[in-house]
């Protein structure tokens, strides 16, 4: 019998170790530095399941079982990152990995259906972007060449063409979108490039134009849910109704708000949340007697803790918990699961921001929307 369970222990070792069905990466690979890497990860978990120095000539590497789904081939050269996206399984993977051509996507032949579908995305992309880029590395160089009297010149024209850039990617994801229906590469392109919060409807659009079975998968589920989330806390909506009870029992009606309000979600166990009620003490102080209010909803579990913090913090502003922590309704309607979060609503409870304000930022907004009112 230990012989049999020897000899099965044996049989195993050996048959994972020589994988029958591999995924192997040929590359021609050209004008690396002598300490540029390649690495593949998970686009999921981030895990890396292969490293190693770029040789520069024809490179061949294998991930003996690979985890089948979306990854992320990486490339790094003095201080320099590239990244592109395909999707992983077994098979053969070959292309051209150029260090003096990053912008082009390196892989020519792909063994998966969503990997053919990824190359016809890259080179759409290509296509369509290759003045854009040109415009934007020249700026770039010319601002990194800019003197004091045209700094603020130059940067200005950067930024304009930095934007553009960010604008074409999701008309590029758009574009794929109308030209594969059937393709869940979509749904991974508009999750990678997260900005639901910022472009919800435009990400409903594409969503909408797509099969009903892929909009119905796994992924497309999730995403739909974060494009909802994200679009009813769109400038113009009613923000959702905040549950739970202020530390003394009075439930969230809208009589508490004021011309200008600022919704803070927050945790009271979060030090980067304590510092920023320092920040927000003094600004409320400020603001407090110019029909502005502080509303703050807590995603906490204790009530002993949140109610310390408060104290102690000097939060003397509206606050409100149905203390359920992450599962939490306000947790996933307001904020996406984010603490610390803020928007900015009026009297009647309707959004003012698209999006999710930094800190740095909120000064300026009230004062922005007092002014405008």
């Amino acid at each position: 019998m230990k012989k049999k369970r020897y000899l099965l222990i044996l049989f195993a070792c050996f048959y994972y170790s020589c994988d029958p069905a591999p995924a192997i990466f040929n590359f021609e690979t050209k004008n690396f530095g002598p300490n540029a890497v390649i690495s593949v990860k998970s686009s999921e978990n981030g895990e890396t399941l292969k490293a190693e120095n770029i040789t520069n000539g024809n490179q061949t590497f294998r991930i003996n079982m690979p985890k089948t789904g979306y990854a992320i081939l990486s490339t790094y050269d003095d201080g320099h990152d590239e990244e592109y996206y395909f999707y992983l399984d077994k098979g053969n993977y070959k292309g051209v990995l150029d260090g003096k051509n990053a912008a082009t996507y390196p892989f020519k032949i792909l063994p998966t259906k969503e990997g053919e579908e990824m190359i016809s995305f890259y080179k759409q992309k290509e296509a369509m972007n290759r003045s854009l880029l040109d415009s934007l590395a020249l700026a770039e160089r010319e601002f990194n060449l800019a003197t004091p009297d045209n700094i603020a010149e130059k940067a200005k024209k950067a930024d304009i063409w930095r934007a553009k850039k960010i604008s074409s990617e999701l008309n590029n994801i758009e574009i794929f979108a109308k030209n594969h229906p059937k393709s869940d590469v979509t749904i991974f392109l508009l999750d990678r490039f997260g900005r639901a919060g910022s472009e919800a409807k435009k990400y409903l659009s594409i969503f909408k134009g797509l099969d009903k079975e892929v909009q119905e998968s796994k992924r497309g589920k999730k995403l739909l849910s974060e494009i909802m989330q994200a679009n009813q806390m769109m400038a113009g909506n009613k923000m959702p109704h905040i549950e739970g009870e202020t530390p003394d029992g009075k439930k969230f009606n809208l009589s508490v708000l004021k011309k200008i309000n600022l919704i803070i979600c927050w945790v009271s166990y979060s030090g980067k949340n304590r510092k920023n009620n320092q920040i927000l003490a003094h600004l409320y102080e400020k603001y407090k007697d110019q029909n502005v209010e502080f509303i703050g909803v807590s995603f906490d579990k204790n009530k002993d803790s949140w109610k310390k913090v408060i104290k102690a913090d000097n939060l003397t502003w509206p606050q409100y918990s149905d203390l359920l922590g992450e599962k939490s309704p306000n947790a996933k309607n307001l904020s996406n699961y984010s603490a610390t979060y803020f928007f900015l609503a009026d009297r009647n409870g309707i959004v003012l921001s698209n999006s999710d304000l930094s800190l740095d930022f909120v000064d300026t907004e009230i004062g922005k929307h007092l002014a405008n009112q």
